[in-house]
């Protein structure tokens, strides 16, 4: 039985066991989004970073055109999180969760996962939302079970690459076990694409 797990803890899990990355392109450089492709890499989403503050503000510096608004996100029946969502010509292209705490030296709150669940989002090697299993060239062997408000999905990390995770929708499935491959394979696809950013030091 495969270990289920929260996404933030799911990167370092997965990037344990990994034969050597595959190289992704540089990071882009960090402007405002506008339009066109999403970019999703181990230095981020788009112009979001390691070091931007969770404040609604300073995204809505980032996105420009987008409406960003504060809320909440259930990550279990009892238990919600702040959370904040970019949405853009009528599209939520990001989930944006509360970090563990401030910006070392201040008073400013970190930033935590950041999930792109719609939009023109690529992904470090070129994946997209909507991508199916076998196009994405997974195999469970880079994977564990979603959890919580990840359940009857699969959350899979490149070898070596645990910063950004991809979830898999595995249509059909409604268990806490991990689905075979045929399951994936018949109808599976990259729901989200999600990043995490380093832990403070």
């Amino acid at each position: 039985m495969n270990r289920p797990f929260a996404v933030v803890l799911a990167g370092l899990a997965l990037a344990a066991c990994a034969p050597a990355p595959k190289r992704e392109p540089p990071a882009p450089k960090a402007e405002p989004y506008r339009s066109g492709a999403l970019a999703v890499g181990a230095w981020g989403v788009g112009p979001i970073r390691a070091k931007t503050f969770f404040e609604s503000a300073r995204i809505r510096d980032l996105f420009p055109l987008a409406d960003v608004q504060d809320g909440t996100v259930r990550i279990a029946p009892d238990e919600t999180s702040a959370a904040i969502t970019v949405t853009q010509g009528g599209v939520q292209l990001l989930e944006i969760d509360d970090g563990s705490g401030n910006v070392p030296g201040t008073n400013d709150p970190m930033i935590g996962s950041v999930r792109a669940v719609a939009g023109p989002v690529v992904g470090p090697h070129g994946e997209r939302l909507g991508m199916t299993w076998q196009a994405a060239k997974m195999d469970l062997s880079e994977c564990e079970v979603g959890v919580e408000r990840d359940a009857n999905t699969v959350i899979c990390a490149r070898p070596g690459e645990g910063a950004v995770m991809y979830q898999f929708a595995a249509p059909g499935w409604d268990s806490e076990e991990m689905p075979p491959d045929s399951v994936l394979r018949r109808g599976g696809y990259i729901k989200a694409i999600i990043w995490t950013p380093p832990a403070a030091p």
